[in-house]
């Protein structure tokens, strides 16, 4: 069992800990946090995940964690060469971006930078705290928590993918999966919040095709569900999709 133990590498003065890298392990989150506008590219979307994997159930504090280049982009599956190239730009993009975490009572967002420090050391490898201001969403989860294995999104190749399986996983997570498989409806309107692309592809057919289709293309290639869906309409306008989930196992 992996337990953790603190690397010489310091960040802020602070001993890092080992970066597990075990990706059947699972990324345990709230459904605030789950549901929140999110804005990163691909591959710190995935890194990100991979830092909630981190933290275990008895966890009390929010912890700093170091991984090589070379473990890092075998996780990632890309190579090593194209992950160095692109370190500074992931780097940046994890320290400077944040999630929206909404508020239903006052009908706001709250926005939470996901790191406090980020460091990366050229051919040696990357040092990342979670923002403390997250615990709440992440440490002591008793309900409202969605939770599913890293591996599962690591070969996905569209970050829509990842918000839109997160969100599916969300709604059946609590449901035994019969025979004929499982429907889950998603709004609009909550695909373009958890996506944060609420102005972009604007008309449906373009949000369908750069949006839904891929998603549902990635989650079929990648996870162990089969995923199908159709278009809600209210009127003359869609204003949902009907995703149908099932199990490949389900098949065998």
């Amino acid at each position: 069992m992996y337990m953790g133990k603190k690397k010489d590498y310091q960040l802020n003065g602070q001993l890092c800990f080992d970066f597990n890298t075990n990706t059947e392990h699972y990324v345990v989150q709230s459904n605030e946090l789950l549901e929140g506008k999110q804005n990163l590219k691909l591959n710190s979307a995935k890194i990100v995940r991979a830092l909630i994997m981190q933290i275990k159930p008895d966890d009390e504090e929010l912890k700093s964690y170091f991984i090589s280049v070379q473990e890092l982009a075998k996780m990632l599956h890309i190579s090593a060469a194209n992950l160095y190239r692109d370190m500074d730009t992931i780097t940046d993009d994890i320290l400077t971006n944040h999630v929206a975490i909404k508020d239903y009572q006052q009908g706001k967002f709250m926005k939470i930078q996901w790191v406090t420090a980020c460091a990366y050391e050229k051919g040696v490898g990357l040092a990342v705290k979670m923002n403390p201001l997250l615990k709440p969403f992440l440490l002591g989860l008793q309900e409202r928590y969605t939770q599913y294995q890293l591996e599962n999104i690591l070969a996905m190749k569209s970050v829509y993918a990842i918000r839109i399986y997160e969100l599916l996983m969300k709604e059946q997570m609590t449901r035994f999966i019969p025979a004929d498989g499982v429907s889950v409806i998603l709004a609009i309107k909550t695909i373009r919040e958890a996506c944060d692309c609420e102005t972009k592809y604007e008309k449906i057919s373009q949000f369908k095709s750069k949006v839904i289709d891929i998603a549902v293309k990635e989650i079929c290639r990648c996870t162990s569900y089969t995923v199908s869906y159709e278009c809600l309409k209210k009127g003359r306008s869609i204003e949902a999709f009907r995703f149908h989930l099932n199990s490949k196992y389900n098949k065998i």
